[in-house]
């Protein structure tokens, strides 16, 4: 089927190509800044309830009972935020000399093997997180009020995300000039 210039279809395919990329901008930077402020949220809760449990323990003889365990829980999900945030910075550890040595083309096919292997992986992340958190929604944790689904429920959320990062940076590495690097 053929677009005729200036019919509705010409129109609307025009507007979806200028929407299209601003709503899923938009829908990224949102989603950025939700993880930004969680990892705040996470390191500020972590801080206060250890600097909280060490005055109560140290200072008036009375710990927390339930501190140790939500700083634990609050530390996983850190973890896998910092995850998160490297893989959109691209901030992991990496051993590059071989990498910087390669011609533009074999540098970007290694670049998108690696991409992929992390895709398949948070693939695997997000199926077994899933099976986690409905086997963790059977129980809850010891001093605490909380279902362990929500303890779980991190692994299959945070995977989705750096899934979506190394999409993204397949379709950059080969948007790249023949020169750039990968």
């Amino acid at each position: 089927m053929q677009v005729l210039p200036g019919s509705i279809s010409a129109l609307i395919i025009k507007v979806g190509e200028k929407m299209v990329p601003a709503l899923f901008g938009k829908l990224k930077y949102y989603m950025e800044k939700g993880i930004d402020w969680i990892a705040i949220l996470f390191f500020t809760v972590i801080f206060v309830v250890a600097l909280s449990q060490i005055a109560m323990r140290w200072i008036f003889k009375d710990p927390i009972v339930w501190s140790e365990e939500l700083i634990r829980l609050m530390y996983v999900w850190i973890c896998f935020v910092g995850w998160t945030l490297a893989s959109r910075y691209r901030t992991y550890i990496r051993i590059t000399f071989i990498i910087n040595a390669l011609p533009p083309i074999p540098k970007k096919l290694l670049a998108t093997v690696n991409c992929l292997l992390i895709i398949i992986f948070s693939v695997l992340m997000v199926y077994y997180g899933i099976r986690m958190t409905i086997i963790g929604s059977r129980g809850g944790a010891v001093t605490l009020p909380i279902n362990f689904a929500l303890v779980y429920v991190i692994a299959p959320v945070t995977n989705f995300v750096i899934l979506l990062y190394h999409l993204a940076d397949i379709v950059n590495i080969w948007k790249k000039p023949e020169g750039a690097a990968a």
